[in-house]
């Protein structure tokens, strides 16, 4: 630990840790959700937070690992494949779409002639 995490935590650690803006942290503190004292930092004063109570910690819980059965893995692989191959259909269905459009385009787009040509027909 360093000098300054010896001393607690910093509004931008606290909320990360919480989940929260730093706003909402400085909001906790003025009205004493959070105990935090000023201390010299870098800069000058800086808040320090000693302890974040558990109530505030939110969605932290420690995550358990998912047990995947083999048989179960090999249903989520053939799902994501059967959705690929039917993407697939599709971007090479609007991609061909695409195609026809623009030779459409082409086919009413005119060649455009100067001004002069227009003007005397030559």
């Amino acid at each position: 630990m360093t000098n300054t995490q010896e001393q607690g935590y910093s509004i931008p650690d606290a909320a990360k840790l919480i989940g929260i803006s730093t706003r909402q942290v400085r909001r906790y503190i003025s009205r004493g959700k959070l105990k935090a004292e000023l201390v010299p930092g870098k800069f000058g004063l800086e808040y320090r937070i000693a302890v974040i109570p558990p109530d505030l910690v939110k969605g932290k819980a420690p995550e358990q690992p998912f047990d995947f059965s083999p048989t179960m893995a090999m249903d989520i692989i053939k799902t994501l494949q059967e959705e690929n191959r039917n993407l697939a259909g599709r971007l090479g269905a609007a991609q061909e779409r695409i195609r026809n459009l623009e030779e459409q385009v082409k086919l009413l787009a005119a060649p455009k002639k100067p001004w002069y040509r227009r003007i005397f027909g030559r």
